[in-house]
């Protein structure tokens, strides 16, 4: 793959060819060899395979200052392409649809940078994560004890966001990103005869209660943001003749709180347990895909709107966090820092859709902010 990527450094060249070739989270094998040959072109000297397909640059300038990590994303989704550019997915039903194709091409350009012009204080530490779809790749990567050499003082990343202008960035301090977790509820009891129901146990009551439990769960929490989307529901087979024996049900679960939200997994789990006994089931609870809150530290905020205002780039305050999670959470538990957002145009197609295609503009736009930061905080660059 390598070989079409070949001369001097395009990032737009090289988003779309990251666009082309996606890989679903788990499986970027190739996706991180372009990453880490590319890495390699510029003289640098990656890290690999850390926390799974991790790869992380360390330009040390051997002298005392700051440490700031960067960090971007580079898996693809389970969506099937809908669009007509030259650049569509070849991998039938994946897709960039989130904009890690850009995410990954706006730090390899501040990578080239850095190659060229390192800091003369401090350490800067490029980290490129897999798998934060799922919101595995985080984890993953702390795991790892090559990691743990790091102690950023200060840790940032972008997301695009489509619905505001161009290149404007979004930020707040606290609460930036949702803390989540899907929920799959199976229920099993007894099928029957549908003319006599009465000789086998019937889930179907268990999970209308359920559902309905669902809806209100956001109810029983005050001072925090919460929401319950119900995402599945599945009663037995299809056939008159059968009365249902097992059934799942699905829901999405999120909040601005990891309190809170955990608050709503216990007494989920509670309502499950009594509605399995009166109605003499058994049931089994899976957490799938969760993901911390995003918090952002106010001084590491305020260093990122300082450089966006060097910039002259708009600042727009949210007054509520992203509904959406973002696997950065998990590293912003461990060391304080900011994720932040930029525009990806007012009436550009939403996240995960599948005409989504994330605008070239925003890789050199968001390299720029991500260079600006450095500078405040090393010195020279």
């Amino acid at each position: 793959m390598s070989s079409h990527l070949s001369g001097a450094f395009d990032p737009v060249r090289f988003r779309h060819h990251l666009h082309r070739y996606p890989e679903l989270s788990l499986q970027e094998q190739k996706t991180a060899s372009v990453i880490i040959d590319q890495l390699l072109k510029f003289g640098l000297s990656p890290h690999t395979n850390i926390g799974g397909y991790g790869i992380v640059v360390d330009i040390n300038s051997g002298n005392a200052g700051k440490e700031t990590l960067l960090r971007a994303d580079f898996d693809a989704l389970p969506i099937s392409e809908q669009a007509e550019h030259d650049h569509t997915s070849r991998h039938s039903g994946c897709m960039h649809a989130c904009g890690h194709d850009g995410h990954t091409a706006s730090l390899l350009s501040v990578a080239e940078h850095l190659s060229q012009h390192p800091p003369l204080t401090g350490r800067v530490v490029l980290l490129f994560q897999p798998a934060e779809e799922i919101g595995l790749g985080a984890k993953m990567m702390l795991a790892d004890p090559r990691l743990q050499q790091f102690k950023p003082d200060a840790v940032y990343a972008y997301h695009n966001l489509p619905g505001y202008p161009l290149g404007t960035v979004v930020v707040k301090e606290g609460a930036f990103a949702c803390a989540s977790t899907g929920v799959n509820i199976t229920l099993r009891g007894k099928t029957s005869h549908a003319a006599k129901p009465e000789n086998g146990r019937s889930p179907a009551t268990a999970v209308s209660r359920i559902m309905a439990y669902l809806e209100d769960l956001p109810d029983s929490i005050d001072d925090a943001f919460c929401l319950v989307t119900l995402v599945h529901v599945k009663i037995g087979n299809p056939g008159f003749g059968t009365s249902p024996g097992k059934a799942n049900v699905m829901a999405t679960i999120r909040s601005d709180s990891d309190h809170a939200l955990a608050c709503m997994q216990k007494q989920l789990q509670a309502f499950v347990d009594t509605q399995t006994a009166d109605q003499g089931l058994t049931s089994t609870i899976e957490w799938v895909e969760p993901f911390s809150a995003t918090h952002n530290h106010p001084a590491c905020t305020q260093q990122l709107i300082s450089a966006a205002t060097a910039l002259s780039y708009p600042i727009e305050v949210p007054t509520h966090p992203m509904r959406w999670s973002e696997d950065v959470g998990e590293f912003l538990s461990h060391w304080q820092g900011t994720l932040f957002c930029l525009g990806s145009g007012e009436g550009h197609p939403e996240l995960h859709n599948p005409d989504f295609d994330f605008p070239d503009d925003l890789i050199g736009i968001a390299a720029r902010l991500f260079i600006k930061l450095l500078e405040e905080r090393h010195t020279h660059l």
